[in-house]
């Protein structure tokens, strides 16, 4: 089983949030403050190790907000907390339901709708009353009367529903929907609910009094290792706790096993070499312990004083290992540096789970790359994908909440869920792909988003590019605005699209995310790319000047001669290298006409190689006028495109002549241009053009 659905409501920063969550690894990302960590706390109190019933609260784990009253402020403080996962798959421990010695009460619901309902502004409002008072469901009216038959076979009806564990099985095995809540008031302490809503198999709606701990563990065990990783607080030799079960286990396991050359057992050797130690002790010790002694007499009660090197309990003897880490020096884990310590927690906790996980199992990280350098963070990131493909015998959900792009790395993009506050309250938000997005970013962005563009997904606005600008754009800011890293202190990042073709696919992306974007690219983005953009944000004003443009320009023919001459370097030649690929699917016939490898090649040879020069063209037409309105227009739609041809066009001649491919002479350029003592126009022309561009970007 998995958690598929998360429903916050009035938690913290958390006014109400609504999470769709999958089965492996799911990435929280989003800035320091955003509310990441409220998230998790949520869910560790609802699916955390202990109860939710015997944790404390305070009027600040309420979501609470400023209002201005007579001109002065004042805290609103919500009255109530709600917390719900849904859980979906069927894999859950069977033999640990089974054993539920005692009936389980459940209620039924007349509709869903006495537990929670839209409103009209589309949040959902929650029946508080009916979560937090489980003891008394038989005298509210929420809950229907229900036909029962005694044990002797007398039918007769009730509000309450006492279910063998056999009977609690089958509910589980065959319902269409579980969810796990918890429910707290501020103002009256005992009013708090901690239980599940059953939807099943014939649609009726159960609701349990009281939540059985064996059946919470038989759906879902869950561990939450926080950011501020302690190995005295993580690391507790409790037996209630994953670290004591796991060394408990290891202990019992393998105590009994003999030593060859004594014919003992190891537990045996230990147990006597103690008592050798404690008698080395009591001599070093004994003049101390007999002044302790003497102190104590005439005010407590007591038989002994001692020092010890270890615990001589034999049902206990355990706790008193500890991990040690020899990184040249053998040293108490605790004596080392908090990266190592962080890794061997995860490590440790890894295989708990291979350990004790019966049925499912979520690990909840925080912040895991903290205190790691970038190889340690890639190796965390490498193990905790192991902790999701190591079972095959259980289903194994991962949650992580990172600043760092190494744990974004081969995350399907609908598993990110953005996590940020609005500018004008302390409310969190939370943003995630529409399915239908989501199945429209082919493997190939995936694996570029990947490689090059993971950092936007932490950003706050993303200018997206074609080529050279993603080399040049920062520095070029960096000058005309005369500040350092304009960009970063913007929390604005640059996104290369590899190819125009993948352009919208990105904008769609990023506004699902909320995440403002900023579209840069050449004149022959008006070839066809602009009008399926300004068609998306339902521009209608625009589309018949935009076609006009993208007539005007698709008149040009290809030109076949500069293409023959780039076929001879195909070794050196990306384009033509692309060209062959294509070439050798129509010959494997494993390529269709809808190919979306074969529309972007197409597309992209016939703007490379057509005879005219677009901007020419518009000119020549006698539509410069027509055309500078138009990008006015698209600018103001936050669509940049470059008025003279493309980036190149804007290089000096000085530019012009350094070597290298595209890349590498924007590559080189950003330094020259980083050099303060060069004007600005020794490197570019039309610098009132590349102004505008700026202001655009950092307004």
């Amino acid at each position: 089983m998995f958690i598929s659905k998360l429903f916050i409501k009035n938690y913290r920063s958390l006014k109400e949030i609504k999470i769709d969550l999958f089965a492996g690894k799911n990435v929280f990302v989003g800035k320091n403050n955003s509310g990441k960590s409220n998230i998790l706390k949520a869910l560790n109190i609802l699916v955390g190790e202990r109860h939710p019933g015997y944790m404390k609260f305070s009027d600040n784990d309420f979501y609470t907000k400023t209002l201005t009253v007579e001109g002065k402020s004042v805290e609103e403080i919500a009255d109530n907390i709600y917390i719900e996962v849904e859980i979906s798959g069927r894999n859950f421990d069977e033999e640990l339901i089974k054993s539920i010695r005692k009936n389980t009460a459940f209620s039924q619901l007349g509709d869903i709708s006495d537990a929670y309902e839209r409103s009209e502004d589309g949040t959902i409002v929650v029946n508080y009353p009916l979560f937090q008072s489980l003891d008394d469901l038989e005298n509210r009216d929420e809950i229907s009367e229900i036909e029962l038959t005694s044990k002797s076979g007398n039918p007769y009806t009730s509000k309450t529903k006492w279910a063998s564990s056999e009977e609690v099985l089958n509910m589980v095995k065959t319902a269409k929907r579980i969810k796990l809540f918890f429910c707290k008031s501020r103002k009256q302490e005992d009013f708090k609910g901690y239980g599940l809503l059953i939807i099943d198999a014939k649609g009726n709606i159960w609701i349990t009094h009281y939540f059985p701990k064996k059946l919470r563990e038989s759906l879902v065990t869950t561990t939450i290792i926080g950011a501020l990783r302690n190995t005295k607080s993580e690391l507790r030799l409790q037996h209630y706790t994953w670290f004591g079960k796991l060394i408990g286990k290891l202990w019992n396991d393998n105590k009994d096993q003999v030593e060859e050359q004594s014919g003992s057992t190891y537990e045996n050797l230990i147990k006597n070499k103690s008592n050798e130690i404690k008698e080395y002790v009591d001599v070093i010790f004994h003049d101390n312990t007999s002044e302790l002694r003497k102190l104590l007499e005439s005010a407590i009660a007591h038989k002994e004083v001692s020092f010890k090197f270890m615990s001589d309990n034999k049902y206990e003897m355990y706790k008193s290992i500890q991990v040690f880490v020899n990184d040249g020096i053998d040293r108490s884990v605790d004596e080392k540096g908090t990266g190592i310590q962080s890794a061997i927690i995860i490590a440790l906790f890894s295989q708990y789970c291979n350990q004790f996980h019966n049925a499912s199992s979520l690990l909840v990280v925080e912040e895991p790359e903290l205190y790691l350098h970038p190889q340690a963070r890639r190796v965390i990131s490498a193990e905790l994908n192991k902790f999701i493909d190591s079972s095959e015998n259980q289903e194994r959900q991962l949650f992580i909440s990172t600043h760092s792009v190494e744990y974004l790395k081969n995350v399907d993009p609908q598993n990110i869920i953005r996590i940020y506050k609005d500018s004008e309250s302390n409310c969190t938000h939370t943003a995630q792909l529409p399915r239908d997005i989501a199945a429209d970013i082919s493997n190939e962005i995936k694996r570029f988003i990947w490689s090059t563009n993971t950092e936007m997904f932490f950003a706050d606005k993303v200018v997206l590019v074609e080529g050279g600008e993603f080399y040049l754009l920062p520095v070029i800011i960096d000058r005309i605005l005369k500040e350092k890293q304009s960009l970063d202190y913007q929390n604005c990042s640059i996104g290369r699209v590899n190819g125009k073709s993948n352009f919208l696919i990105y904008i769609k992306m990023l506004s699902a995310f909320n995440i403002d974007w900023i579209l840069l690219g050449d004149l022959d983005c008006y070839k066809g790319d602009v009008s399926k953009i300004i068609s998306h944000l339902d521009c209608k004003e625009l589309e018949k000047s935009v076609n006009d443009i993208k007539e005007t320009i698709n008149q040009g023919a290809i030109d076949y001669g500069s293409m023959k001459k780039r076929i001879g370097k195909i070794e050196r030649n990306l384009d033509v290298q692309d060209l062959q690929n294509v070439f050798q699917k129509f010959k494997d016939g494993s390529i269709s006409r809808d190919d979306d490898s074969l529309a972007k090649t197409l597309s992209y040879m016939e703007d490379r190689y057509l005879k005219i020069n677009p901007r020419n063209h518009i000119d020549e037409e006698g539509l410069t006028n027509h055309f500078n309105k138009i990008q006015i227009e698209l600018r103001k739609k936050n669509i940049f495109i470059w008025s003279h041809g493309e980036l190149e066009d804007y290089y000096t001649d000085a530019v012009v002549q350094l070597p290298g491919s595209k890349d590498m002479k924007a590559l080189t350029l950003s330094y020259l241009i980083s050099d303060e003592e060069q004007e600005l126009n020794h490197f570019l022309k039309n610098i009132d053009e590349v102004t505008e561009l700026v202001k655009m970007i950092t307004k």
